[in-house]
C-alpha cells in the first residue's frame, strides 16, 4: 500500500497541473491509475475539482464493474470510460477525461488537427469519437471510446471534451497538456486566417519521434511540478 500511496500522491499532483493548464472544468474531470494488485483503478472522487485533489485520500478504489470497493467519497458516473480503456489497452496506466476549453471547442468542429506548432506532433492522429450521450456511463459507451481511441493515446469526444491516457502518470499528464495547447493553436492560427503548412506524414513521424521521448517527458513533469509548487 506504501507504493499506491506514493503513486496516488503523485496522481493527486497530476490532477492539479492539469487544472493549472486548463483542464479544469468545475467538479467535472477525473483521473485514474490501474490498481497494482489488479482489483480495479484509482478514481478521483466526485464533488471536487482537479485543483482540490490533494492526496491519496481523493480517490476511491473502482472494480472493472463499477463497484467502489475502498475510499471515502463518491464515484464519477463516468467511470466506464476508465474500465473499458484500460481493459482494452493493458500498456496504458493512466486514464483522464476533462474539459479543457479549447480542446472542446475544437471537438465539436469537423477539422483535422493542424501542425500550427510542435504541440501537434504528439499527436500524429489524433481520434474523434461521437457519441450521442452527453455522459458515458455504460460499459458499452465506454467500449465505443476505447474503440475510437485505439492505439492513440488521445481521442477528442466530439462536442464534449477529451480523453486521454498514458503509460505512467507523467506520461499522461504530458498528453493533456500538449493537447490543449495544440488545439489552442489550431484555434488561433484558424481565427487569424492562416493557413498550417502540410507536411507529409512521414515527418510529422519524425518530428514526434524526436519530441515524445522519455527525457522530454521527465523534463516536462519536473517544470510541471516546479511551477505547481512555485
Amino acid at each position: 500500500m506504501q507504493d499506491t500511496n506514493q503513486a496516488l500522491e503523485r496522481l493527486a499532483k497530476a490532477c492539479r497541473i492539469l487544472e493549472m493548464n486548463g483542464h479544469g472544468d468545475l467538479s467535472l474531470g477525473h483521473v485514474s491509475l490501474r490498481d497494482p494488485q489488479g482489483r480495479g483503478f484509482w478514481l478521483k472522487r466526485n464533488r471536487a475539482g482537479l485543483g482540490e485533489i490533494r492526496g491519496p485520500e481523493d480517490f476511491v478504489l473502482v472494480a472493472f464493474s463499477g463497484e467502489k470497493l475502498a475510499g471515502e467519497g463518491g464515484r464519477h458516473s463516468e467511470w466506464p470510460i476508465h474500465s473499458e480503456i484500460l481493459k482494452a489497452r493493458p500498456d496504458v496506466r493512466v486514464v483522464a477525461h476533462t474539459h479543457p476549453f479549447h480542446a472542446s471547442v475544437f471537438s465539436g468542429s469537423a477539422d483535422t488537427l493542424q501542425p500550427f506548432t510542435l504541440d501537434a506532433d504528439y499527436f500524429v492522429e489524433l481520434p474523434r469519437h461521437a457519441d450521442d450521450v452527453a455522459l458515458v456511463t455504460t460499459p458499452a459507451e465506454g467500449a465505443a471510446l476505447a474503440h475510437s481511441l485505439g492505439p492513440h493515446f488521445a481521442v477528442l469526444m466530439a462536442n464534449h471534451g477529451v480523453t486521454f491516457c498514458g503509460t505512467s502518470i507523467e506520461h499522461a499528464t504530458c498528453v493533456g497538456v500538449f493537447l490543449e495547447k495544440a488545439c489552442r493553436a489550431h484555434l488561433l492560427g484558424r481565427a487569424a486566417g492562416l493557413q498550417a503548412n502540410v507536411l507529409r506524414t512521414e515527418t510529422r513521424a519524425k518530428r514526434h519521434a524526436q519530441i515524445m521521448t522519455p527525457a522530454h517527458i521527465e523534463h516536462s513533469w519536473d517544470y510541471f511540478c516546479r511551477m505547481l509548487d512555485g
